[in-house]
């Protein structure tokens, strides 16, 4: 038996879940494991888990799913959701994206239950999942939400929403629901942050990574990454999320927005790539871990301020792109930044 097994987020990782998984899978059987999303690299990462789980690139677990599915003969997702009801919501997402799709069975594993939403397992199967303490439920018979709006499960009042790795407000309700008619977007149940959703584009909400809470719920111990000694620097403004694939051999990243620094901070530890962090002041608090490189730095601004001195940046630094070459010192480079801020610069600080 050929088992694709596709490891959803950093939880599944730190939980222990993916690692017990995968042993008790192994056996007598060939296991292929792969990974769905940005934290979960980082969690793969501090787990030393990068012999077992694959990761080639960013990819939506749905087209993970798929991929595998063309030649394994199970395909199994591991998720660690919030809630049962929030698993299963996820659970059921990903199965209306893929069933059309898929020709073998597809079983969801899930923090204490499994569904099997795709075709049928056998008793080996269904008895070695009991035995890790999972209770067989029941695929939910839900249908398609209605086109055009998407409703999220699990949301506890208080929560940041975020649409493409861009916190748009916070949950004031349980019940959450966001819908796009003619390119714009309404929603319910959510206190919108105008700053950050005229910063969201979105083609379809079918397509769109749109989630509640932080980036990463569960902690571990991080491993620092070596420094890479190369001679690219980046530029992030948004889509914190994605800078672990692009940072690999940089020298540097310099973000733009609180958030933004915070979460590329994190993940860019994992590398020993430093950051010189663009911030205002106006961090909604999405990701705890307060981890950075050596060398890493921020240049605090006044409030307002972060999206303006970035452009500059962008435009005088990048050449107008994301990408450079650069084989200058760093303070160096942070202290131009901070020259180019002008009088909204209220300090530069030493370390992140």
């Amino acid at each position: 038996m050929r088992y694709g097994v596709v490891v959803h987020g950093p939880e599944a990782i730190d939980s222990g879940m993916a690692a017990r998984m995968l042993d008790s899978l192994s056996g007598d059987n060939e296991v292929e494991a792969t990974l769905g999303g940005a934290m979960g690299l980082a969690a793969v990462l501090d787990a030393g888990m990068e012999g077992r789980i694959r990761v080639a690139g960013r990819e939506l677990v749905s087209k993970s799913v798929v991929r595998m599915g063309r030649r394994c003969d199970i395909i199994i997702l591991l998720n660690w959701g919030k809630t049962r009801a929030s698993g299963l919501a996820f659970g059921r997402m990903v199965w209306e994206k893929v069933h059309a799709s898929l020709s073998v069975p597809l079983v969801q594993v899930d923090r204490d239950f499994f569904v099997v939403w795709e075709g049928s397992i056998d008793e080996g199967l269904t008895n070695l999942l009991q035995e890790h303490g999972l209770q067989e439920h029941m695929p939910t018979s839900a249908g398609v939400p209605h086109q055009g709006s998407r409703s999220l499960s699990g949301v506890q009042p208080g929560e940041n929403i975020w649409i493409n790795g861009t916190v748009i407000g916070r949950a004031v309700s349980e019940k959450v629901t966001i819908w796009m008619s003619s390119g714009k977007l309404s929603f319910e149940g959510v206190d919108v942050k105008a700053h950050g959703l005229e910063k969201v584009r979105v083609d379809s909400l079918e397509g769109a990574i749109i989630r509640s809470g932080s980036v990463r719920r569960t902690r571990s111990l991080t491993r620092l990454g070596k420094p890479s000694g190369g001679d690219r620097l980046i530029l992030v403004d948004h889509r914190a999320e994605d800078s672990i694939f692009r940072a690999r051999g940089a020298k540097a990243a310099v973000t733009v927005g609180d958030d933004t620094t915070r979460v590329c901070s994190a993940l860019l530890a994992r590398l020993g790539v430093p950051v010189i962090g663009i911030v205002d002041g106006d961090e909604d608090g999405i990701c705890a871990d307060t981890s950075s490189a050596p060398g890493s730095t921020m240049v605090m601004l006044m409030p307002g301020n972060d999206d303006q001195l970035g452009e500059k940046v962008r435009e005088e630094i990048f050449r107008g792109g994301y990408d450079t070459v650069f084989d200058g010192c760093l303070t160096d480079l942070a202290e131009r930044i901070a020259r180019m801020a002008g009088p909204t610069l209220l300090e530069v600080r030493r370390p992140l």
